[in-house]
């Protein structure tokens, strides 16, 4: 539901409850002002608040910070991480390094990325999200050995975590190792029955081994689970091919292409 300001006395009620004061009293308006029209998903209209904000205090850190999530959000990356990076340099966090790593990897500018997140790292060494990240940007560099060490680490110290075994078993996958991509797929299934990404790459998998039977089994579960994928018409369709396998005089090679 958006926010809607009537009224300055509307306005002054969603301001404090947001933020504490703790800036000139012009320079906390206009930012608390900026974030209830972020707030309320118009972000391109909270610009202009939070840069009224950052003119009358230039310490106003929230500021920066909600300008940044704005431009991030309008898709702004250039800017959004100008202004992460300026939040950094007057009192540095996990999150705006975070952040700014985001807007990098965005930017395809991976060399900076990699050392946003490894500062992120540095003040949160246990955070998922931030070494996620520093292997996806080992990825985007083709730097294979050091996204897999990573991912193994992840799995070795938070086994539950679901999503480090997907992203090794895709990176698997992109570099053609697809046996070894089933069997990571497969401690997904065994741990959770139910999360259905698993059986689309343990699908996948089997399809480019010439496992065809063991492919169609696994996209029909993937299928039944997510019925309205965005590679529905896809699976469905494959499915139908793999299903000609059971008809005399069909060759395999014609359903590899």
């Amino acid at each position: 539901m958006e926010i809607e300001v009537i009224s300055d006395t509307n306005l002054n009620k969603v301001i404090n409850s947001i933020r504490p004061v703790k800036y000139n009293n012009v320079s906390y308006r206009f930012c608390v002002s900026g974030d209830a029209l972020r707030l309320a998903n118009k972000h391109k209209e909270s610009i202009p608040h939070y840069l009224q904000a950052i003119m009358k205090d230039r310490s106003n850190i929230d500021a920066y910070i909600g300008i940044a999530h704005s431009y991030k959000a309008v898709e702004n990356y250039e800017k959004a991480l100008f202004y992460f990076n300026q939040a950094n340099s007057i009192e540095p966090a996990f999150n705006l390094y975070l952040e700014a790593g985001m807007c990098n990897f965005a930017l395809s500018k991976y060399e900076d990325a990699l050392k946003d997140f490894m500062s992120a790292i540095k003040l949160s060494p246990d955070n998922l999200d931030a070494q996620t990240w520093l292997a996806l940007t080992h990825e985007e560099l083709e730097e294979y050995s050091m996204a897999f060490l990573i991912y193994d680490n992840m799995i070795e110290r938070h086994p539950e975590y679901l999503n480090a075994y997907i992203n090794k078993g895709t990176l698997e996958m992109s570099i053609d190792r697809y046996q070894e991509a089933t069997g990571t797929f497969a401690q997904v299934i065994k741990m959770n029955p139910d999360f259905y990404k698993a059986y689309f790459g343990i699908a996948l998998c089997f399809d480019k081994l010439g496992m065809f039977k063991e492919a169609k089994r696994y996209y029909t579960k993937f299928i039944n689970l997510k019925p309205q994928a965005e590679v529905a018409d896809f699976v469905r369709a494959r499915i139908s091919k793999l299903t000609i396998l059971k008809r005399p005089g069909c060759s395999h090679l014609s359903l590899v292409n």
